[in-house]
């Protein structure tokens, strides 16, 4: 059994300095404190910041915005002294010419592929992602070096975005140098409702009297993303001709929903995506379902996930959620439990957005 109590804050949110009439400059934290305890571990109780963020974002002219945050991930996990501290996201965004909802990006961004890479964690359903179903790979945290244009259409009916990236390449990954760019893209169409076109989409938008529906499908792939080496001789086995690295092409898709309904005092969130992965780290299908059901301030979640590689045994396993909302997302408590084929799982947070 693994228990967690945990302290989150989100961005976009903070302090405003008005600059100009047309420019503003906007400060934000988010902050996740981690503790666990783990029945029969090596080391059975754990302290850590599992996010710390600074964040500025703003508006240098009409048309020309920009966002920018650091983060020392699981800083003290496991006993380490300290965390490197790094830049997550920084971008900026531009409004092309003549139009009022399409943009180009460009710089460090979230990959443009499915309604959970894309999310805020300010506003989850649950108290964290559901980062067992993301199999990406060349990425440093689901995001990469590159440019994407996007928007809405339709009245809003309908959002895209789709951008060229190059890869992300980190000290240890297996990326390969001649790899081909990246090309992601997700549309999202809503059957009722607004479709999202915002950097960071909302899970759970518990309060906002909102009620949609939003169906999603996205692409991620890259050729010859990855360099596989062969694989090591045997112990005495007679050496054989040398074998060059194996380029190994990545490419994944994604059918996903987002959804929620409410009326006076109460509501439901429903959230779901299937992935299927072909690529160097994963190959087969992943899955989650998730819900959450609320009255006034008080919410009770579940949810499904499984993973389903290929040539492994695939695991399963179920969530169960209670929820506080003191002050919306600003102020919000959850305990969660999972189990199934991975260990136990008690997951306590709190979150605060500043």
């Amino acid at each position: 059994t693994v228990l967690t109590v945990g302290w989150a804050g989100a961005a976009l949110a903070g302090p405003k300095l008005e600059i100009s009439d047309d420019s503003y400059l906007q400060v934000g934290a988010l902050g996740q404190l981690n503790a666990t305890h783990t029945d029969g571990a090596a080391d059975e109780d754990d302290f850590f910041l599992r996010r710390s963020r600074l964040i500025l974002s703003g508006q240098m002219m009409d048309g020309v915005q920009f966002f920018m945050d650091t983060d020392s991930p699981n800083a003290g996990k496991a006993g380490a002294p300290d965390a490197e501290v790094d830049i997550q996201d920084i971008f900026v965004d531009l409004r092309l010419p003549g139009a009022t909802n399409h943009w180009v990006k460009a710089g460090l961004i979230l990959l443009p592929f499915s309604f959970e890479t894309r999310s805020s964690a300010a506003t989850l359903l649950g108290n964290d992602y559901n980062g067992e179903a993301i199999k990406l790979v060349n990425t440093f945290v689901w995001r990469d070096y590159g440019a994407e244009v996007h928007g809405d259409l339709l009245n809003k009916k309908v959002s895209y975005a789709a951008g060229v990236f190059d890869g992300y390449d980190t000290d240890d990954s297996t990326k390969n140098p001649e790899a081909d760019l990246r090309y992601t893209a997700h549309v999202a169409v809503n059957v009722v409702g607004d479709a999202e076109s915002s950097w960071f989409y909302n899970q759970n938008r518990i309060g906002k009297k909102l009620t949609y529906v939003s169906l999603g499908a996205g692409v991620d792939r890259q050729d010859k993303a990855t360099l596989v080496e062969p694989a090591p001789l045997a112990e005495g086995a007679l050496l054989p001709a040398p074998t060059p690295a194996q380029e190994v092409d990545s490419e994944a898709y994604v059918l996903d929903l987002q959804s929620g309904y409410e009326v006076e005092g109460w509501g439901l969130v429903l959230n779901a995506a299937w992935y299927t992965w072909d690529s160097a780290s994963f190959d087969g299908e992943t899955a989650f379902i998730e819900g959450g059901v609320w009255m006034k301030k008080t919410m009770l979640t579940s949810k499904v996930s499984r993973q389903d590689p290929d040539a492994a045994t695939a695991t399963e396993d179920y969530t169960l959620g209670l929820h506080q909302f003191m002050k919306g997302h600003n102020v919000r408590g959850g305990l969660e439990y999972r189990w199934g084929d991975s260990p136990d799982q008690w997951l306590l947070g709190l979150q605060f957005l500043l």
